[in-house]
């Protein structure tokens, strides 16, 4: 009796051990890969709650946050990741032109959306990519992946729709929020100057002058007779705001402010080409557009309050104590 009970358990495992990797095996795996930290982010938000008896979805980003898209360089476990994707989303613009040469190497059978591939883009002459900062444009680009991710998973539209209309609703308010807080700056204290030129989409949404010594990527090098341009541009204009990228090289930007005379501090750092790590003031696309709102309005805010005068080099350090009163 005891041999019977002892086969009978046997039996029962072994039905259950295959009943669960048959249940396994019978859920979609669906594998997407994005070119950034932004497009992941809006990705994941539209994704949240697909029932996971349903589908197993992995997002993968290629390039990790607080690292340069314009300068990423592939590796080995990128062509791995493209070869078994299923869908493969990037910007498009030749902001992320890269990931051609890695899906023509891995063969791989995914749908590749170009996110941006209807957005009406600043050409100077080539693209400007940096579509995403005007919040507009970006409601645009979210629309773009939830009609590409309903025809892909139509069994999880229903859930892809509410996050893209509970998300639209969070984007409709930021622009909001941004216009309001923006207001209250005169329009000629608006003139800003970054490393890169990577925010022009925000100042032509916003109302601000964006300038950069280095163009649209930051591989590009600044040479000297566009700095010396962009200095006597900034005496003769009074720019009073000077700011640092997250990922540019600072040097000349803090050459930039030491000829100018205008004052800038280690903490004026703006997020343009990628997100910060989750515990940072940046660890999605609504707190980086956030960070970098309010860090411009406050910082000009300043300067409106004290009316600054400009100050070449001489007077430099007067200005300095002043600013730390």
């Amino acid at each position: 009796m005891l041999r019977i009970i002892r086969i009978l358990f046997i039996c029962i495992l072994f039905c259950t051990t295959i009943s669960s990797t048959f249940s396994l095996n019978s859920l979609r795996h669906f594998h997407i890969v994005t070119s950034f930290s932004i497009l992941k982010d809006w990705i994941d938000i539209l994704i949240k709650d697909i029932p996971k008896d349903v589908f197993v979805i992995e997002t993968i980003g290629l390039v990790p946050v607080q690292s340069d898209p314009h300068v990423y360089q592939p590796t080995p476990k990128d062509v791995r990741n493209i070869a078994c994707a299923d869908l493969i989303i990037v910007l498009g613009l030749t902001f992320d032109g890269w990931i051609d040469r890695l899906i023509n190497a891995s063969e791989t059978k995914a749908t590749v959306l170009r996110v941006a591939h209807n957005v009406e883009a600043r050409l100077m002459p080539a693209a400007d990519p940096h579509v995403w900062h005007d919040v507009q444009k970006t409601r645009l680009m979210v629309q773009n992946l939830k009609e590409a991710l309903c025809k892909m998973l139509p069994e999880a539209a229903d859930t892809i729709q509410k996050n893209a209309m509970l998300y639209d609703i969070q984007l409709v308010e930021l622009d909001k929020s941004i216009k309001e807080k923006v207001a209250a700056l005169p329009m000629n204290r608006r003139k800003i100057i970054t490393t890169h030129d990577a925010f022009h989409y925000y100042g032509a949404a916003y109302g601000f002058s964006f300038c950069a010594p280095v163009g649209l990527s930051t591989e590009a090098e600044a040479d000297s007779k566009s700095v010396a341009l962009l200095i006597k541009q900034i005496k003769d204009e009074k720019t009073t705001a000077i700011f640092f990228e997250n990922l540019a090289n600072r040097s000349i930007v803090k050459q930039i402010a030491e000829e100018t005379g205008v004052v800038i501090s280690e903490k004026n750092v703006l997020y343009a080409d990628s997100l910060s790590e989750k515990t940072g003031s940046a660890a999605n696309y609504i707190a980086m557009m956030q960070h970098n709102t309010n860090l411009i309005v406050n910082s000009l805010s300043v300067y409106v309050k004290n009316q600054p005068v400009y100050n070449s080099r001489k007077n430099r350090n007067t200005q300095l104590k002043t600013s730390q009163r």
